[in-house]
């Protein structure tokens, strides 16, 4: 406990983590029970529709080479993303085991930029963010398996055993967005960590930046109001 306390070495240190902690792992833990309540101003819900109709498309239609083509490129970003995640926690992983030989040739602490201890902390954290993205892009990529291998099957064996198939094939394809997108959010998460190794006012900032990006921007748009320039013939 005494190694972890010691990244809050000013009041920036502890407000950032606060509002990191806040942001990213309880926003996001939050999240679907924020949607269910705003259904309306989430983005969320209206492209599980728009997933939803394509769906029932391609199974109106047949038109299994259609859902395997259109679901390739979400496939292989998750590929790329889940290699970088992976390789991104082994360098991380690698540098944490290097500050003991680091700390030997180093003879004064004050030549630290930070101080071990916390660079541990906040290297472990990194490692968590990274591993957090493995584990979501993994996930993803097995409900796109599913969703690929099985998207030709019989509706009615389907239906029989599942459901609807349309309500089945898409909550496949929604949870693999779902979990990639949380995937992604990790990822972001990393960058105010990367930039709390240097600066805790860096680290406060980006952390800010990305809550207000998420909230107003990615996830309810309309939460803020905002003026409708066209329609004011601007």
């Amino acid at each position: 406990m005494a190694e972890f306390l010691t990244v809050f070495q000013s009041p920036v240190d502890i407000i950032g983590f606060i509002l990191f902690v806040l942001i990213f792992p309880v926003y996001h833990g939050i999240y679907p029970w924020l949607v269910g309540m705003l259904k309306n101003q989430a983005k969320r819900t209206r492209f599980d529709l728009f997933r939803e109709s394509w769906i029932k498309r391609l199974l109106d239609n047949r038109d299994v080479m259609a859902a395997a083509q259109q679901t390739r490129n979400l496939t292989m970003v998750n590929s790329v993303l889940l290699s970088s995640s992976l390789i991104l926690m082994g360098l991380t992983a690698n540098f944490l085991i290097q500050i003991p030989q680091m700390e030997n040739q180093i003879i004064s602490p004050d030549a630290w930029i930070t101080h071990p201890d916390a660079l541990r902390v906040k290297l472990y954290l990194l490692i968590v963010a990274f591993a957090l993205a493995f584990s979501f892009f993994m996930t993803s990529l097995r409900h796109l398996g599913h969703f690929v291998l099985i998207i030709g099957a019989d509706s009615e064996l389907i239906a029989e055993h599942q459901g609807d198939p349309v309500k089945y094939f898409s909550n496949l394809i929604n949870r693999a967005s779902h979990r990639y997108t949380l995937g992604g959010r990790s990822f972001y998460s990393a960058f105010p960590l990367f930039a709390w190794l240097f600066d805790p006012w860096a680290f406060l900032i980006i952390t800010v930046i990305w809550g207000i990006k998420f909230i107003n921007f990615q996830d309810f748009s309309y939460l803020i109001p905002r003026k409708n320039k066209l329609s004011k013939g601007e």
